[in-house]
Order: structure tokens, then C-alpha cells, then sequence
């Protein structure tokens, strides 16, 4: 496996991947992005990316940078997956938001410090400019779109790009300050996604999932 161009740790393109369903070598189905967290062992993707509580070595993997069949940074386990129950238990969209924690690699280390990650912001912000980069289910390379994103409701926000299609799912909305400040979790058409407003739900389960609890 060639590292020519591989994405620089600390970079978007390092730490955002594709979910795959038991190794590489099959269908990515989401995208998830490595969140910082005490453990350096988090990543964020929607809620109906994954199904709650412990997974196992069959399960999903994470992939970050992954490009046309190759993982430079590898694929990497989920061990336990974090939803609020408004969410896992009603299948509220308001509450469409996933934390995943993830094994070590062979070597010990933890994802954080192999990607780098971006920082969780939890204020409510919308309304400003975004970069989303989400990995489309028919594509071996992922598609990026800066835009911005606008309130509709309370709730939820959305922005206007073309081309999101399945498998987008998941992507992270980062600012211009780097922090996330959404996750795409869906839309009517390909060219206009969604994610919920990131409020106190969202801090209650991110503080959830880095507990451990």
C-alpha cells in the first residue's frame, strides 16, 4: 500500500473516513469523522449510521482518508456506539447524531493520535460558513463542498451543495475555526442536506460517550 499522497494528520481529509461494514474490502455505507476526545478514541457520525451499544470485531470499521481502495491509516474497530435514546428508542431526527468509540490499533495507539481530529462545538451555531467532505456509497473518493448553513427551524439547519447523495451521511460540518458544528443526517434531495442544531442534547451525549457510561 503506497502512502504517496497521503492526507497530512491534523487535516479534514486525515481525520474524515467512510464506515464499512466489517472491513474495507466491502461497501462503505456513512462517513464519520475522528472527534477530540479525552480517550483520543471517538469518532462522530449520524444515528442512523450505526446501531447503539457494544459492537464486536464483525462489525463496522472505520476508515479515515480512505481513496479508491486504499486506507493509509487503516481500518480501525468500533467498540461501543453512543445515541440518545430520543433517537435509538423514537427515531426522533432531532436527535440523529452518533459518538463511536474505537479500539486501538495493533500498535496501541489510538486513532486521535495517528489522524488528529477536529473539536465538537456544542453552542447551537449555525448560519456561517461550512466545508463538508462526505464519502458517497458509489465512490471510491470522497466529495467536499463549501457552502453554509442555514437555520430552518429550532432543530434543524441545512446547506445546499450538489451532489450528496447516500453514504454522505455522517459527514461532519466544519467551520471556519475548524470545529464541527453539524452532521449531515440527511435531506429531500441530494442537493440540499440536513443535520441537527449541535445543542445541550448534543454536549449530554458527547460527555456520555467520552464517559464511558
Amino acid at each position: 500500500m503506497s502512502t504517496s499522497g497521503t492526507p497530512r494528520p491534523g487535516s479534514p481529509a486525515a481525520f474524515t473516513g467512510a464506515l464499512f461494514e466489517g472491513g474495507v474490502q466491502g461497501d462503505h455505507f456513512c462517513t464519520a469523522t475522528v472527534v477530540h476526545s479525552p480517550g483520543k478514541n471517538m469518532i462522530v457520525t449520524a444515528g442512523h449510521c450505526l446501531l447503539a451499544g457494544k459492537h464486536g470485531d464483525a462489525g463496522a470499521v472505520f476508515a479515515p482518508a480512505y481513496a479508491n481502495g486504499s486506507a493509509p491509516y487503516g481500518a480501525w474497530t468500533i467498540e461501543e456506539v453512543f445515541e440518545d435514546t430520543r433517537w435509538s428508542e423514537d427515531s426522533d431526527d432531532d436527535y440523529d447524531l452518533a459518538f463511536a468509540r474505537l479500539a486501538p490499533d495493533a500498535s496501541g495507539r489510538n486513532i486521535e493520535d495517528v489522524t488528529g481530529a477536529a473539536t465538537l462545538d456544542t453552542t447551537g451555531r449555525s448560519g456561517e460558513e461550512i466545508t463538508v467532505t462526505g464519502y458517497p456509497a458509489d465512490r471510491k473518493v470522497p466529495r467536499t463542498c463549501t457552502s453554509s448553513a442555514i437555520r430552518e427551524t429550532p432543530t434543524e439547519q441545512r446547506f445546499d451543495c450538489a451532489d450528496f447523495p447516500g453514504g454522505t451521511s455522517g459527514s461532519a460540518w466544519l467551520a471556519k475555526d475548524g470545529k464541527i458544528i453539524g452532521i449531515l443526517t440527511g435531506g429531500d434531495t441530494d442537493d440540499v442536506s440536513t443535520s441537527t442544531i449541535l445543542g445541550e442534547y448534543a454536549a449530554t451525549l458527547y460527555a456520555k460517550a467520552t464517559s464511558g457510561r
